[in-house]
């Protein structure tokens, strides 16, 4: 954010994480700009900010971890939600790293505009994929901290870096119009069919963000301010795009992170993305993955698939709301079979069986039934007391083996029959991990998502019958039944809980349910986790923790930011206890 040292000859910019350098020197770009080669090596500096982001595992459990469906045991602050302005947790580094890729995309916004003696068709391509870039940082920027300062000039002396300290925060609501226009008149435009670029993801060169990625960020800054026809808009071009979501487009098995770039993908963080040098790996599975003792056995099952040197961290598990039932109430405890706790589940009817020795904290353990997941395996519908499974939980529930003999205790895992709650699923595991660093893609924004999002901006304004047929074409990919059609309050409920269904893990969950409260006058992400979380709520175990407080919707902007500007940042919100 603070300066713009020089572009070294692989044309990255490299950019000053911190306020705290002074500006010593320039080199000007004017001979620099002057080739395609050169316009793509400078948005190439543009990306790799991004991985600095997400590959810590801090920023995975403060959008995943501390909801209503994930939890860990992890002593690891972002986990723990142990934050404050002088203890930020992960906010230092998406603060830094996204305002360096911010600074990136301004200073190549500039070049290839001002500079570039290209034509307009030739350059123009280069800088809208800047202006995309730039785009998602601040998308991730008002998700994490709500207003921020904003700004879109190229920071070259230090009067301008004066400038930038001097940004108060800005409505973030107001910043994502900023960008809704931005995109639509200089980027969106420069991604065309006679160029080549406005195409799936999938098919863009090297996968690199561009129309996609546009029209999505377009209707994610809508969905946030209450603008459901300025959403619909760049969907509805995602959907002529695309096409109907169903098995044979998009298979469900490939939502699982270890294919990569598959046609569903919006937007993948890419594992293996080289700049300068650098290989970029990434974490998730090193925690979602079952508990190992180096020898092929997970969490009490022998999985030597999945390979016998795996490093795990203390594991993320899905609470009870999301794995199996919500939490029972009264004496629905009490009752050796409750359709009622089965009835509340995400997953209704799960695969798992009562189990009356279990732990007070689970109730409802496993045998997982052989038949329903090797149905559900090979893309079948499958039933379970008369209603139908959905397949979505042999991807997003780690329960049991998912080859081989299904039949019982031998192949489930010790967490899952003790407790009831199952590990992060398959989706997020890869086989044969050597270490930490699992080689997966993130697939934080995908075609699914797009079609969800349609469904919500119906049911918002009370077109009820499209939201249904928009949520429907979800479930059917799942092979489960759909949705009748019912009240617009009953429609959004349905929505955010299929959303949890489908994007459980994938970088949406806390931002879901922040915005759906903000639109609704509610806390509901506080409510949410303080419902459902066995770590840091008060599910049916009693929390662990008691860390928890509403401004935790947002995260502080770390002090030492706050300090440089002369406290013109604050975190007014922190100076309370609620």
């Amino acid at each position: 954010m603070k300066k713009i040292l020089s572009l070294i000859l692989t044309g990255i910019i490299l950019v000053s994480c911190s306020l705290k350098e002074d500006q010593d020197s320039y080199e000007s770009p004017q001979t620099f700009y002057k080739t395609s080669v050169q316009c793509q090596s400078a948005v190439n500096g543009c990306y790799p900010p991004l991985h600095s982001i997400f590959v810590p595992i801090g920023f995975f459990f403060s959008v995943e971890g501390v909801t209503d469906l994930f939890y860990t045991d992890y002593a690891q602050t972002d986990a723990q939600l142990d934050i404050s302005p002088s203890y930020s947790g992960c906010a230092a580094t998406v603060w830094n790293n996204a305002y360096v890729g911010i600074a990136r995309c301004n200073e190549v916004i500039y070049g290839i505009e001002n500079i570039c003696p290209l034509n307009m068709e030739d350059k123009m391509p280069y800088a809208a994929e800047a202006r995309v870039m730039r785009a998602l940082y601040y998308y991730l920027l008002t998700n994490v901290f709500g207003d921020v300062p904003y700004y879109t000039f190229r920071v070259m002396t230090k009067e301008d870096i004066a400038a930038v300290r001097a940004i108060p925060r800005i409505p973030a609501n107001d910043i994502r119009a900023e960008l809704y226009t931005d995109l639509k008149d200089k980027a969106l435009p420069w991604f065309t069919a006679e160029n080549g670029l406005k195409v799936r993801t999938s098919d863009a060169p090297s996968n690199r963000s561009g129309y996609a990625l546009c029209l999505m960020l377009m209707a994610k800054f809508a969905m946030w301010y209450g603008d459901w026809d300025g959403a619909l808009a760049p969907l509805k071009e995602l959907e002529a795009l695309y096409g109907e979501l169903n098995e044979t487009n998009y298979p469900l098995e490939q939502i699982m992170w270890r294919f990569k770039n598959v046609p569903e993908s919006i937007f993948e963080v890419q594992s293996e993305y080289q700049a300068s040098g650098i290989k970029y790996a990434c974490k998730v599975a090193y925690v979602a993955q079952p508990t190992s003792n180096g020898n092929g056995r997970y969490d009490g099952v022998s999985m030597p698939e999945l390979g016998t040197t795996v490093i795990h961290g203390e594991g993320i598990q899905c609470n009870s709301y999301y794995g199996a039932f919500r939490p029972a109430q009264g004496n629905e405890q009490k009752e050796n079979t409750s359709d009622a706790q089965w009835s509340r589940g995400l997953f209704n009817p799960l695969p798992l069986t009562y189990n009356a020795y279990s732990s007070s904290l689970g109730r409802y353990s496993t045998k997982v039934d052989s038949v329903t997941v090797a149905k559900l395996l090979r893309g079948e519908s499958a039933s379970l007391r008369g209603k139908k499974v959905d397949r979505r939980t042999v991807y997003k529930l780690g329960m049991a083996k998912l080859d081989g003999d299904y039949t019982g205790g031998a192949n489930t895992f010790t967490f899952v029959k003790n407790y009831g709650r199952p590990w992060a699923g398959p989706e997020f595991w890869r086989y044969n991990q050597t270490s930490n660093n699992d080689g997966n893609n993130y697939h934080i924004l995908r075609y699914a998502d797009a079609v969800l999002m349609m469904a919500e901006c119906y049911a918002r304004k009370n077109e009820v019958d499209l939201a249904q047929k928009y949520v429907n074409l979800v479930r059917a990919r799942a092979l489960v039944d759909p949705l009748p059609y019912s009240s617009q309050e009953d429609m959004l409920s349905n929505i955010l809980d299929e959303r949890a269904r489908e994007l459980g893990g994938e970088f949406h969950r806390k931002w879901d349910l922040v915005r759906w409260g903000e639109t609704e006058g509610s806390d509901l992400w506080y409510d949410r986790v303080n419902t459902f979380n066995f770590r840091i709520g008060n599910a049916t175990s009693g929390k662990s923790l008691t860390t928890l407080r509403r401004y935790h919707k947002y995260y502080p902007i770390p002090d030492t930011e706050c300090a440089l500007t002369g406290y013109k940042l604050n975190n007014e919100a922190y100076a309370t206890n609620e």
